[in-house]
């Protein structure tokens, strides 16, 4: 082989690994761009109180269709716009995106009050995704765990029409505040039986899904077997769900499973 003709050789070598090693790079994008979360930050002014809130739409969500509205417990109050993402139902969706496949709601609510001081503003986000065209409102459930655990509950009996599913984690009934918005106990157990039904009885017509560990000590997990047995009572659709030797964090083993993103996606299509 001559001088020119080895240097067409290699030149013609040196194309064809660019060309190569070009096309490679780009499918790898395309790849990972099919498969990343897409975040949406939203701030709202509610009553005076500023609310940071995120809209999550992993590739599995058809804008438009189904949606969930989470929750979050105590520690992840604040004004960050992060904590709320952290721990629950957002990681488990991080985790197994395909598992499911709806837009995700999630407020962050600024002080350590119940979820009750800040229905308000949970239902004026849902109304804004719903308005342009996130979700559709005939397609949402609730679910949220320890204080939005009780959010979940709470706001699901006040606004009943809206939710198609109800999944609580180690939550609790309504109970009482002080002055300050934090939970105080009732002053008898009579009283907060009479409240458990008051709640029984305005969810019993959404399917429900309790969970909580055995070994919680933050909130009894009395509070999940006693509600569950009063939705049972006035004939909900209700699953009840035990963890064996858990503690508070039952919402890890909750949203791993799959049956709990199965029953959503059954009774958000429905």
């Amino acid at each position: 082989m001559n001088t020119r003709t080895l240097s067409i050789a290699i030149s013609f070598l040196l194309t064809l690994i660019a060309s190569i090693g070009m096309s490679d790079p780009v499918k790898g994008a395309d790849a990972k761009d099919q498969s990343e979360i897409e975040y949406i930050d939203r701030t709202l002014e509610v009553e005076g109180q500023e609310y940071k809130w995120t809209i999550m739409i992993p590739p599995s969500a058809k804008k438009g269709g189904s949606g969930l509205l989470f929750l979050h417990g105590l520690g992840e109050t604040g004004d960050n716009g992060k904590s709320h993402l952290k721990v629950g139902l957002p990681p488990a969706v991080e985790q197994n995106p395909e598992t499911w496949p709806f837009i995700l709601i999630v407020p962050q609510k600024p002080t350590r009050s119940d979820w009750d001081f800040h229905e308000s503003a949970v239902i004026e986000m849902l109304d804004q995704a719903i308005e342009e065209g996130f979700v559709d409102p005939d397609k949402l459930a609730i679910t949220g765990l320890s204080q939005g655990g009780h959010g979940t509950l709470s706001i699901a009996a006040n606004h009943p029409e809206r939710f198609v599913a109800a999944a609580p984690i180690c939550g609790y009934a309504q109970i009482a505040f002080d002055e300050k918005g934090d939970s105080v106990p009732l002053p008898s157990m009579s009283e907060y039986r009479i409240l458990m039904l008051d709640v029984a009885e305005k969810i019993k017509d959404i399917p429900i899904w309790l969970f909580h560990g055995e070994n919680d000590s933050a909130v009894p997990v009395l509070s999940s077997r006693a509600m569950n047995h009063t939705l049972e009572s006035v004939g909900a659709d209700v699953k009840y769900t035990e963890f064996p030797g858990v503690d508070h964090d039952s919402w890890d083993p909750a949203y791993e499973m799959k049956e709990l993103a199965d029953w959503f996606i059954e009774h958000t299509q429905e």
